[in-house]
């Protein structure tokens, strides 16, 4: 080796060693007395430690989503603002974000307003209209009832004013759609989204940060201490499709009790939660600032909870396709037992189909009442009255997972409360999981998802588009509209013929009403549907129109529409636009839509209707999930007297008898049978001797005019009288959709006990009836009677259609065929 490579080697030896011999140094001098060195050292670390930092925080807001592309605090202007635009619905919008193209609008406030010329525009000047507070209202808000105080007194109040100003701040945060900008002005074509929170995180709850000193909730369920608020969570990873992300500390408030003692959520077991096996959608924004106020977001503080598990698209745990099981399920199971489920939730599907992106589903939601030591307070004895709404649920694709999953919107028709709760659209998280306003920890909840495709689908008739799902959400905005307003009164209040579930199903019905006139007004849709009889367009729309008759006779089922429906439909199709929307709290209007009165009976109602149509349903049930709170316990909702089981059952089938009257259809049905039943015991009468001709066929008249009260007599004994005894009270009533293993049983019943009852009769109460009562003849035909007159009800849900048949064969037995001489 050339001793010039020597040199080299011996050189860089020494360089290495030197460099060891100061790093050294420079380690060991911490202590030197030279003020240089240290600086350096601190500053760089200090620098670093701020890398570190903002490389974190960047990391954890990336497991952030924005919660929409156009979020917004709505602003109430002033009376003198909207002096200078009188005539237009509109108020301000503190814009909290929007797209990236547009985000230089961020942190300011402009001007919203409808879409010029579009279908909401029109629809919002119908609902326009002056506020003025009644005695009732002012009384109410003085009870506390949360009423819109600051628009006592305006005049043309639209829909957008009555949201902005719906309770005493502004503070009703929203989502826009069909976003148009010009200007310092925001248009949109669609009713806005109440939300909570501007962004949405996927967490799996750990538990509480034992590191946080900050003090415990003073209040909250249960024992004492109260747990911290301070929570340690783990994100979801997208890369590993787990939670193994990122952790971190978040605030989840326990929010005082309302004055009614209740809780409205609690934090407390909350990692410990069943339905959070699969994570937590949770709603929220950054608050305060970090120490060196170099990263404007702080802790993120959570406004909602969402469980992730409700909305999956999984298997479900019970899947049911018989008739019997499904009709079971809605009977009996659905809300059986539901205080032992407390905590948990539960996914229960019927003729469950694939679901695809972009997939919508009918929702009809109903809740339940809350038991233990801060109950309801029951408006009427022994019933837990709940409430009901429509809404529409859409198969999306999670923006965190990429799975499918179901998201839920909920049209709300909300009369005004203490809750703070405005009627119109809201999404899930700001109705349900609200952790002050929310239901989902405190009730009981079930919603029906039901994909009906002549509903859920879109027509498209050679360029003329219906949507049902659309006019739908179009009339129940418009109700909501009316009860933000409460028609200019202010107040939207409860009654028996004006409540959620009545409401909602008048916009139903005037859903009917549009599609029915769009039709016959359009000759092109009714030539493109004669030109295609085939098409499975057709065919769906052939379903639409069956099921339309089907819903209308549910919401009418006297078969008279309520006088204030029909005004309003003429309101919104434009045919009376200078008569006022109508609000009636007159009973009777109730009872002539009796079948919607309560929310339970709606939602089995509706859910059975399509359920016998071969709709696929999902049904999403919540026991008071979250948190535990020992001091409630979930109560299912009833139909009148429901906590009485046979009080209940006796007065559904009694009024639902009284009031049913056969349709022509129905007429014809029971003609039919009294002709069968009148060929059968004519026959078997005549051979057997037990009938014989009494009158002559031209002296009847004067028979029936000289025994007029005698016949009179007859119809209520024993017409009436049996007829309500055998049928009506012991047939379960058609409207109760008894799965028919129970419809046979006691019609078994009815049948042998009105048979036997004749007998017996004789024996005690009705001497002249022996022995006639005795004989075989007679009991034969009294039990083909007894079953015609079954069939009868069962056929047309009317105890008359019985009625009438029992008392023509008993006249005829008596007057004609020689009843009276056997009797004496």
């Amino acid at each position: 080796m050339k001793s010039g490579v020597w040199k080299l080697i011996i050189l860089a030896t020494i360089g290495i060693c030197w460099g060891w011999y100061c790093h050294v140094a420079v380690a060991t001098s911490v202590r030197s007395p030279l003020p240089i060195l240290p600086e350096i050292d601190r500053d760089n670390a200090i620098e670093i430690a701020l890398v570190k930092d903002r490389v974190d925080r960047n990391l954890l807001v990336n497991n952030y989503r924005a919660n929409g592309e156009w979020i917004g605090r709505l602003i109430l202007p002033s009376q003198e603002q909207i002096a200078q635009s009188p005539l237009i619905d509109w108020v301000w919008i503190e814009i909290k974000h929007a797209p990236e193209q547009e985000r230089q609008l961020v942190g300011k406030t402009l001007r919203l307003i409808w879409k010029p010329k579009s279908q909401i525009e029109s629809d919002s000047r119908r609902v326009t209209t002056d506020i003025k507070f009644t005695a009732g209202t002012i009384a109410s808000h003085k009870e506390g009832t949360i009423h819109p105080q600051r628009l006592n007194g305006r005049s043309h109040v639209g829909a957008l004013q009555s949201l902005a100003g719906a309770r005493a701040e502004d503070d009703v945060v929203v989502k826009l759609f069909g976003v148009g900008i010009g200007g310092d002005v925001i248009t949109i074509d669609r009713e806005p989204i109440q939300i909570t929170g501007k962004s949405i995180g996927l967490v799996e709850i750990i538990g509480t940060d034992t590191s946080r000193k900050e003090p415990l909730p003073t209040a909250c369920p249960g024992y004492l201490p109260c747990p911290s608020e301070y929570i340690r969570v783990r994100h979801y990873n997208p890369l590993s499709h787990a939670f193994d992300g990122q952790m971190e500390t978040i605030r989840i408030p326990q929010l005082p009790a309302k004055k009614s003692g209740l809780f409205p959520s609690t934090i407390r077991d909350l990692a410990r939660s069943p339905v959070g096996s699969q994570g937590w959608y949770i709603y929220g924004n950054f608050t305060g600032e970090q120490p060196n106020k170099r990263e404007p977001q702080g802790v993120f503080t959570v406004t909602a909870i969402q469980p992730r598990a409700l909305l999956q698209l999984t298997a479900p745990a019970l899947n049911l396709t018989e008739s019997d099981a499904k009709l079971d399920y809605l009977n009996r199971q659905h809300w059986e037992n539901i205080a032992a489920k407390k905590g948990r939730l539960e996914r229960v599907t019927f003729n469950r189909k694939p679901e695809r992106l972009g997939d919508r589903a009918l929702v009809i939601h109903l809740f339940g009442g809350i038991g233990g030591k801060t109950p309801d307070s029951p408006g009427v004895p022994q019933t837990v009255t709940g409430h009901f709404a429509y809404g529409i649920a859409t198969v999306v694709q999670d923006e965190f997972t990429d799975e499918l999953r179901w998201s839920i919107e909920y049209h709300q028709v909300y009369a005004h409360n203490r809750d703070g709760i405005v009627a119109g659209k809201q999404d899930w998280a700001t109705y349900m999981g609200h952790l002050q306003r929310g239901w989902a920890a405190t009730r009981p909840v079930a919603d029906a998802l039901i994909s009906y495709p002549p509903v859920t689908e879109d027509y498209d008739f050679g360029g003329i588009k219906l949507s049902p799902l659309a006019e739908l959400q179009r009339q129940l905005a418009v109700s909501a509209a009316r009860y933000r307003s409460g028609d200019g009164t202010g107040n939207a209040s409860v009654t028996p013929a004006t409540s959620c579930v009545q409401d909602a199903n008048q916009a139903l019905y005037l859903t009917i009403r549009q599609l029915t006139r769009e039709v016959k007004s359009q000759p092109q849709i009714r030539a493109w549907l004669n030109a295609h009889p085939q098409h499975p367009q057709t065919v769906r729309f052939r379903d639409l129109t069956a099921l339309g008759v089907e819903l209308e006779r549910n919401l009418a089922p006297l078969g008279i529409v309520r006088q204030d429906w029909q005004q309003n439909a003429a309101k919104l199709a434009g045919t009376d636009l200078e008569q006022a929307f109508t609000t009636s709290g007159n009973p009777i209007l109730g009872l002539m839509s009796w079948r919607t009165m309560l929310p339970r009976g709606a939602q089995d109602g509706m859910a059975k209707i399509f359920s016998q149509r071969g709709a696929a349903i999902w049904f999403l049930n919540t026991y008071q999930v979250g948190g535990w709170n020992a001091d409630i316990i979930p109560i299912s909702p009833t139909i009148l007297f429901g906590q009485i089981p046979l009080l209940s059952t006796m007065i559904v089938r009694l009024w639902a008898g009284i009031v049913t009257l056969p349709n022509l259809g129905g007429w014809l049905s029971v003609l039919g049978l009294l002709v069968g039943y009148s060929l059968v015991a004519l026959v078997v009468g005549f051979k057997s001797q037990f009938l014989t001709f009494e009158r002559k066929i031209g002296s009847l008249p004067r028979l029936f005019k000289s025994h007029l009260r005698s016949i009179a007599h007859l119809f209520l004994m024993p017409a009436v009288l049996e007829e309500f005894l055998f049928r009506l009270l012991l047939i379960p009533h058609p409207v109760e959709t008894a799965i028919a293993s129970n419809i046979y049983f006691w019609l078994a019943i009815s049948l042998g006990l009105f048979i036997l009852y004749h007998p017996l009769n004789a024996l005690t109460f009705y001497k002249p009836g022996q022995p006639t009562f005795m004989g075989w003849r007679f009991l034969a035909l009294t039990g083909l009677l007894g079953l015609v007159c079954s069939i009868a009800y069962l056929l047309t849900g009317s105890i008359w259609a019985a009625v009438l048949i029992h008392w023509v064969v008993v006249v005829a037995w008596l007057k004609v065929f020689g009843g009276d001489r056997l009797l004496q």
